[in-house]
């Protein structure tokens, strides 16, 4: 399966004009077919390769950390590409948003002193989502929250929550097993569940997510919320390691990136 992130070892030598570049970027995910280009249809990394060949006169190759799919949100998704310094980073940052649509927003960008790549040196990721759970749904969040009119069981959510956290395999909670190609093993380091008012926003931080990870384990909390799954049935759809023994997909209007953790660049030694 294309994936539409290059890999490294198979591109041409750069010139020693380039330099990898880092952004970071935000987006409302409604109006997009996804991150990754697709012929045909508007993504999110095809509106910011045109914006990169209108300041740089060619295409450049915008590589994101990871893909979202079709109406998930970003707050702070990053992105690498490589080419010759031209501006600096603030006039960048306009110029880039002056030729994104309104969707789309850089704010932050950054030369770095070393090839980076956005994808590959990524060290864990954090996503939040949102659930709004009133009986009356608030229109200003009609694309940006799951609307759960009943109550939930918080407690009970945050029961089946503890039971990921740590490094377990997912295999359950990922819509394309075969698609993983080396292990469905991962590191849940936090896993909250925090009422703002109607709104819940649940946070889960880990060194990598499968395919359609998160919304799959919201698919199975939301039902252990409305009782429909006990914990004994939480825990055993866990350990079968079988997509067909977890509940739903949630769906993906409630899902934001929130963050892209890297390493730490080493501290300069003081003379």
């Amino acid at each position: 399966m294309a994936t539409g992130i290059r890999n490294p070892e198979a591109s041409p030598k750069r010139p020693k004009s380039e330099r990898s570049h880092r952004l970071t970027v935000s987006y409302l995910g409604t109006g997009f077919s996804g991150l990754q280009i697709q012929p045909g249809k508007r993504t999110v990394q095809g509106e910011l390769e045109k914006a990169l060949q209108q300041i740089w006169g060619y295409r450049i190759s915008a590589q994101p950390s990871g893909r979202t799919d079709t109406g998930v949100h970003a707050l702070a998704q990053i992105v690498s590409f490589d080419a010759p310094p031209k501006y600096s980073s603030s006039v960048l940052i306009r110029a880039l948003n002056h030729n994104l649509p309104p969707d789309v927003r850089i704010s932050n960008a950054r030369l770095m002193p070393r090839p980076f790549h956005a994808r590959f040196d990524a060290k864990g990721k954090t996503y939040e989502y949102h659930v709004f759970n009133h009986p009356v749904a608030d229109p200003f969040l009609l694309d940006r929250a799951l609307h759960m009119p009943r109550p939930l069981d918080i407690p009970a959510m945050r029961k089946a929550a503890r039971l990921l956290v740590g490094r377990h395999d997912f295999a359950s909670f990922t819509s394309n097993p075969g698609y993983e190609r080396e292990t469905t093993v991962r590191t849940i380091r936090r896993l909250s569940i925090i009422p703002r008012g109607p709104l819940l926003v649940f946070t889960v931080s880990a060194d990598g997510f499968l395919y359609r990870m998160v919304r799959n384990i919201m698919g199975a909390l939301l039902k252990v919320g409305r009782g429909r799954l006990e914990h004994a049935g939480f825990k055993q759809a866990f350990n079968a390691r079988s997509r067909s023994a977890a509940p739903e997909t949630a769906p993906a209007h409630g899902l934001y990136l929130k963050r892209v953790q890297y390493a730490k660049p080493p501290r300069r030694k003081k003379k």
